[in-house]
């Protein structure tokens, strides 16, 4: 059983949170494992399994990019986001810039502004992908989505890379 069916939700990308939120309530107070303290060994594996099983679905379904690569497995279509994020070449040259920016950042002591100026650059490519993503999602075309996700994974990589150099900067002061 996909996630989808789990919480009665229509297998498309754009789902009600508030249902997605009840319908998961719903069933984890019915299968939460306290619930069968008193029950058999067996009995309180397989409720453990489906407990799991209700978490795990809720937290894919609950985020937007997690959503999207699982509702592309469901079409047949695997995004290995190890292979994505150590094989960047594809985007490595067209971003190159904001490698440069971040470089520039560090010489220049993480200047807040220059810093945030940055890090919005950043956060304005990830929302396009995610606008992109969600219209590809209407027009079925997941090839596209694909390589929109490889996109947005880099996107987040060169985001986390900015915060934790950041952050590396402020601890040496």
């Amino acid at each position: 059983m996909d996630y989808f069916t789990l919480f009665n939700l229509p297998k498309k990308f754009e789902i009600n949170q508030k249902l997605l939120f009840d319908n998961f309530y719903a069933l984890q107070s019915k299968f939460h494992p306290d619930l069968f303290i008193n029950y058999t060994s067996l009995k309180k594996e397989i409720i453990l399994k489906k407990s799991i099983e209700l978490n795990l679905g809720y937290k894919t379904l609950k985020d937007f990019l997690s959503r999207a690569m699982y509702l592309l497995s469901l079409y047949g279509y695997k995004i290995n986001t190890e292979s994505v994020l150590l094989n960047q070449n594809r985007f490595l040259v067209k971003y190159f810039a904001l490698y440069e920016e971040i470089d520039n950042l560090k010489k220049n002591s993480f200047n807040i502004k220059n810093w945030n100026c940055v890090l919005d650059k950043v956060d304005k490519k990830i929302m396009f992908c995610k606008k992109n993503i969600e219209l590809e999602f209407k027009e079925e075309n997941y090839e596209k989505i694909v390589i929109i996700i490889e996109k947005l994974l880099f996107l987040k990589k060169i985001k986390l890379s900015l915060k934790k150099e950041r952050n590396l900067f402020l601890r040496q002061k």
